[in-house]
C-alpha cells in the first residue's frame, strides 16, 4: 500500500493520471494504516523537535478526521511515510541542507493541496500533542 501511495505523490506531483492507481486505495481503512505509523512519527518527532513535528502531525490527524478525496488521502499518507522514514531521496548526511529540500518541497505540495481540509480542530489536536510531548510553548509578554 505504501507503494500505492507513494506512486500516487509521485504521479500527482508530476501531473501524470492517478485514476487507475486511485482506484486501488477506495475502500483502504486509512486509520489502520495511519495507526501503522504512529511510532516512526513519535521516533521522527524525537529527532526533529517541535518545529519539524507540527507538519507530520497535521497530516495525521488530516488524514484520520479531514474530508480528504481517495487521491488526497494516499498523497497524504504517502508525505508522511516520505517525511518520517529515514530513508531520503536527497540524503542530509551527504549534501547537507540541501539533503532537506526534498522532504520540504514534498511537505509543501501536499500542504497546498489539502490546506482546506485542516480543521481549527485539527490544528487543536496537533497543539495539544505537541504540548504534551515537548510541554506547553511559554510566551514571554
Amino acid at each position: 500500500m505504501i507503494t500505492i501511495c507513494l506512486l500516487i505523490l509521485i504521479f500527482s506531483i508530476l501531473k501524470r493520471p492517478v485514476g487507475r492507481l486511485t482506484a486501488l486505495v477506495r475502500d483502504v481503512d486509512w486509520k489502520h494504516l495511519a495507526q501503522g505509523v504512529w511510532n516512526k512519527i513519535v521516533a521522527y518527532s524525537k529527532r526533529v523537535g517541535r518545529a519539524g513535528s507540527r507538519i507530520v502531525l497535521k497530516f495525521y490527524y488530516t488524514l484520520l478526521e479531514g474530508d480528504l478525496t481517495a487521491t488526497q488521502k494516499a498523497m497524504v499518507f504517502a508525505g508522511i511515510v516520505y517525511l518520517v522514514v529515514p530513508h531520503d531521496l536527497l540524503p542530509r548526511k551527504v549534501l547537507g541542507w540541501f539533503g532537506v529540500l526534498d522532504d520540504v518541497g514534498v511537505a509543501a505540495w501536499i500542504l497546498e493541496r489539502v490546506a482546506k481540509s485542516i480543521t481549527p480542530q485539527i490544528e487543536c489536536k496537533v497543539e495539544e500533542t505537541l504540548d504534551n510531548w515537548f510541554g506547553p510553548v511559554v510566551k514571554i509578554a
